[in-house]
């Protein structure tokens, strides 16, 4: 191993193995965090749900169905008006 070139590539082969092992291990470990998140966050959720009853007996509305009711998607073809239509007076 007397060629500086050698040595030089060896080096910074090593160094390129290092780095994607440590890259590869902190997405590891970020995913795995990320999943123990949302499982808490489902519990607590399903815990919330569970005694979601209003002093008056009703309960919570629906987050999702609220949702789905404030984004609805216009049926293809046909965008809504932004402007009443004009009536004819005739």
């Amino acid at each position: 191993m007397n060629d500086p070139v050698v040595l030089i590539a060896a080096i910074i082969g090593a160094l390129a193995g290092a780095v994607s092992f440590l890259f590869r291990q902190l997405v590891m470990t970020k995913n795995r965090r990320i999943d123990d998140l949302a499982d808490e966050r489902d519990y607590w959720r399903k815990i919330v749900l569970a005694f979601s009853h209003l002093p008056d007996g009703t309960t919570m509305p629906d987050y999702e169905a609220w949702y789905q009711a404030q984004h609805q998607v216009p049926r293809s073809g046909r965008e809504p008006r932004l402007m009443p239509r004009q009536e004819d007076d005739r």
